[in-house]
């Protein structure tokens, strides 16, 4: 028997209904023939092969109406309500029996969540079968339910009952709304009362289980559903019952097992493809969910339940937008329920939409009480808009509405001791640790006393949460964060080791200690526990991610990189972090037109990421695709509006792509939703003054001062472009007043570039001895010096510079390269070359320093290694046509003419677009 469930698809028990008179006649392919044809299967419950034979009836004679109507009884059992409304709209018109298609058309209305066209056509409908009558007016109580009007709904219930005395169906949605005027406690005496009279009917069971579940009771929800499946197995409603809370409990094998049931009694339906989605959507197979909800979204596009299912997928794929296009319209069509209404507040705050999201919740924050999550969201919403004691307020009305609520009581307590009263919070943590068996107090605890450096007292609150049931893996893991930070780095070995022994395949643990083996010099260790990791867990991305980083440190070739982390996405294709490492390593190769390609398969693989769509603009840009990129960005900013770099991107598309006035919009744009980012103002002022608008560009400089909290970041910006504009003495004069209230080392850079181009000498060496003097060890500034020196040619000041810099900052592979360069041009390269190998063990990615180290060994007589250095130079960037020379020249000098010939041979086909065919030539000449 079809029946009405709280807060569950309206169309799913609907689809249950049978729905036709089933008639008998003999075989044959006259239309007669198709329509008997036709009534058996649907007896038979063959719902597709009944529709079939009623569209070959209907193909050899239009006008027959019941073939028509049955064709929509057939279509809206197997939850086609759309096409199934369309036929029995046809029928209708044909004349076929009021009594019997116009409660199909109620409830094919209903099941598409078009509620308020039932009531506007059907409320004042009167019927003369009493059967007809009750369950259209068991239509109009449901779409009056929908509407929150309980009522009405009442009333329409008790015509059905007058219509229908003791209609079972009409008696549980009579329990139901009793339970939705918030009496939930007599509904489910009602609803025991309907067992008691007939114990042997499913549907009186599931009624009851719905009612239990609202109460709470989800045991006992179970164990009503279980007996309604164990009455009637052959029915879908039990198992599709029992679904959502097996999901909502965490029971995924449970749930899993319970569909494969559900699928053998009806594979096809509506309610298990909507169910099956879910699970889908639960276990990450977001494209299978996806297709799923679409598709059925495609047969009811208004139906509230399908509008929420592909919603939820939408927002785990992070295409926040269309996510919220789609609970927006589920929230508007059916305001009360509360997980559209939460979701969709819950994507407007990750699309940075804080305002909106405190909207979207009002109607919950106004009930009495109030749903204590919707409470901890506002919560959320209103820290993230600054409101700290605004949002302990509502985390306070959340504790008040749910006593127990975990989260409300942890963020109290968090916000306490972020106020100062620190013990009192710490107290606080304890007492919510002490109630629940959830981790999250306990772990919070520790991380507080951690972060307050109280380790004793956080060793004593591991030693609680190894106690409580799943906390001793827990308990082991931040263990050995802990000694980390007290440096007792064998006792956190000990404890990563204790939890690889537990669970061998413990990602973080393996990631910790091989960080630790890293830190002791020893990466073939840590390579050798992620390839154990994936030995167990080969579609381990985080291992895989962390394999391919240790590839990149080694100085691994751009092929192989390329090669590896393609392997990874071909085995987790599903993985957000492998993507955007192939694209990274594509971009770095580089070939941005094979980055952008999987970057733009990744988005549509899985949705709107915003570091996809960050990642698929710079490979388009890079690619030479402006145009494109523009549109990557835009897309960007929808997620993340508040995004500077996101505002900064799209600037550069538009003026890559020769249209400098959209990028000042864009920029303009960015200033207006970040009034106090300084990035964005030197953008456009910067753009303003290549642009040929000198004086608008001093005046968004001076827009920026009156902004400016620090004092310096507008003064900064006004000397860079007054500099720019030769304005020289007037930079002196703003950049001196940016360096009093900032003595940052760019901007001592910028002053002494000033003095110099303004032709003041003396006053720019003066500067530079007390410069050095008050802050000696200003590495920026020294830097600087030493690269001034080196384009000037004075090699042993630029060497005196390099060094005195290098002291500073001993493991900056740029300062120990330009030292080695500096060294080997003086003649030195014997002692150069310790300060190369330093350089390239730093960074091992950067061609340059790989030509600096065979250059040095060249001079030192080293051809062969030379050689090796410059084909490593090579790999990492072979399009550098003048590495391709140098490695040419140190081939002849190792004696390998053939293999320089043929480097020579590849110069030589470039033609123009190598400038030094000449030398080319040359070297040619001598083999």
């Amino acid at each position: 028997m079809a029946r009405e469930k709280r807060g569950r698809p309206s169309w799913g028990a609907a689809m249950l209904l049978a729905a036709a008179m089933l008639l008998s006649g003999c075989s044959g392919n006259s239309a007669e023939q198709y329509l008997k044809s036709g009534k058996a299967k649907l007896q038979a419950s063959d719902l597709r092969g009944a529709a079939i034979e009623f569209r070959n009836a209907l193909q050899k004679d239009a006008s027959l109406a019941e073939a028509r109507f049955l064709l929509g009884s057939a279509l809206l059992r197997q939850g086609d309500a759309r096409s199934a409304y369309a036929e029995l709209e046809r029928a209708e018109r044909q004349g076929y029996d009021a009594n019997l298609v116009v409660p199909l058309l109620a409830r094919a209305l209903s099941q598409q969540g078009r509620h308020e066209e039932v009531l506007i056509r059907f409320a004042q409908a009167t019927l003369n079968e009493p059967g007809g009558m009750a369950a259209l007016q068991l239509s109009l109580a449901r779409a009056h339910l929908a509407g929150g009007q309980a009522e009405p709904a009442e009333a329409s219930v008790r015509q059905a009952l007058d219509a229908v005395p003791g209609l079972p169906e009409a008696l549980q949605l009579q329990a139901r709304i009793i339970a939705r005027r918030g009496d939930v406690p007599a509904a489910i005496a009602r609803a025991q009362g309907l067992i008691a009279a007939d114990p042997k009917s499913d549907s009186n069971w599931l009624t009851l289980g719905d009612l239990q579940q609202a109460a709470g009771q989800a045991d006992a929800a179970r164990r009503s559903y279980a007996q309604a499946i164990q009455l009637n197995p052959a029915a879908a409603q039990g198992y599709a019952s029992l679904l959502p809370l097996l999901m909502s409990a965490g029971d995924l094998p449970g749930a899993t097992a319970t569909l494969a049931a559900l699928e053998k009694v009806d594979a096809g339906s509506v309610l298990t493809r909507y169910y099956k989605a879910w699970i889908k959507l639960e276990q990450g197979e977001l494209q299978v969910a996806q297709e799923l909800g679409e598709n059925l979204l495609k047969q009811s596009p208004d139906n509230v339940d399908l509008l929420y299912l592909a919603g939820a997928v939408e927002a785990r794929r992070n295409s926040l937008d269309r996510a919220v296009d789609l609970l927006g319209k589920a929230v508007a069509a059916a305001p009360e329920p509360l997980r559209p209404r939460m979701l969709l507040a819950q994507t407007l705050l990750r699309r940075g939409d804080a305002d909106k999201c405190l909207q979207t919740l009002q109607p919950l924050l106004k009930r009495d009480p109030a749903p204590a999550e919707a409470l901890v969201l506002a919560a959320a919403a209103t820290a993230r808009g600054g409101d700290g004691a605004k949002a302990e307020q509502w985390l306070a009305r959340a504790v008040d509405a749910d006593p127990q609520n975990v989260q409300g009581r942890v963020g109290l307590a968090v916000a306490r001791i972020g106020r100062g009263e620190v013990d009192e919070g710490l107290k606080q943590l304890r007492a919510v640790g002490a109630s629940t068996p959830d981790l999250t107090p306990d772990t919070t605890l520790v991380d507080q006393l951690a972060r307050l450096r109280r380790f004793d007292a956080a060793l004593e609150a591991l030693r609680v949460l190894e106690a409580k049931p799943e906390g001793k893996l827990v308990a082991e893991m931040l263990r050995g964060r802990l000694e980390l930070a007290r440096d007792n780095v064998a006792q956190a070995r000990e404890a990563f080791d204790a939890v690889l022994k537990a669970d061998a395949a413990n990602t973080q643990a393996t990631a910790a200690l091989a960080g630790l083996d890293l830190a002791d010099r020893r990466p073939e260790a840590a390579r050798a526990r992620f390839q154990k990791l994936l030995e167990k867990d080969p579609a381990n991305s985080a291992a895989r991610s962390a394999l391919l980083r240790l590839e990149i440190d080694r100085g691994a070739s751009s092929d192989q990189l390329v090669a590896m982390a393609r392997q990874a996405v071909k085995l987790v294709p599903g993985s957000r972090e492998l993507r955007l490492d192939l694209i990274r390593v594509l971009l770095s190769k580089p070939d941005a037109r094979q980055a952008a390609e999987v970057a733009q398969e990744s988005v549509n693989l899985l949705g709107d990421d915003p570091e996809l769509l960050a990642a698929l603009g710079q490979a388009q840009l890079l690619g030479g695709e402006a145009n494109l990129a523009s549109k990557s960005f835009t897309r960007l900013l929808a997620l993340k509006p508040k995004l500077p770099q996101a505002h900064l991107w799209l600037a550069q598309a538009y003026r890559q792509a020769g249209d400098n006035a959209r990028a000042l919009r864009a920029l303009k744009h960015g200033v207006e939703v970040l009034p106090d980012e300084p990035a964005l103002y030197r953008s456009e002022a910067l753009l303003l003054n290549a642009d040929g608008q000198p004086a608008q560009a001093l005046q968004v400089a001076r827009q920026l001062q009156a902004r400016d909290k620090a004092g310096w970041q507008g003064l900064a910006l006004e000397g860079d472009v007054l500099a720019r504009q030769e304005r020289f003495d007037e930079a002196v004069h703003a950049y001196t007043a940016a360096l009093v209230r900032n003595p940052a080392g760019a901007l001592a850079v910028g002053l002494h570039q000033a003095l110099v181009r303004a032709g003041r000498a003396d006053a720019a060496l003066a500067f530079e001895r007390k410069r050095l003097a008050d802050e000696p060890r200003d590495s920026r500034f020294i830097s600087y010096l030493a690269e001034t020196a080196l384009r000037a040619r004075r090699l042993d000041v630029a060497e005196a510079r390099f060094r005195q810099a290098l002291a500073l900052q001993p493991q900056n592979p740029a300062l120990l390269n330009n030292l080695a360069w500096v060294m080997g041009r003086q003649g030195r390269a014997d002692a150069a070359l310790d300060f190369a190998d330093r350089a390239v063990t730093l960074a091992p990615r950067q061609p340059d320093f790989w030509d600096t180290l065979a250059e040095i060994r060249a001079a030192a007589t080293q051809y062969d290694a030379a050689v090796q250095a410059q084909q490593q130079a090579l790999a990492l960037a072979p399009e550098n046509h003048l590495h391709r020379l140098h490695l040419a020249s140190y081939l002849l000098q190792a004696g390998k003419r053939e293999q320089a010939k043929a480097e020579l041979t590849r110069l030589a086909q470039l033609g123009a677009r190598f400038d030094l065919q000449a030398e080319v030539q040359r070297m040619l000449a001598t083999l």
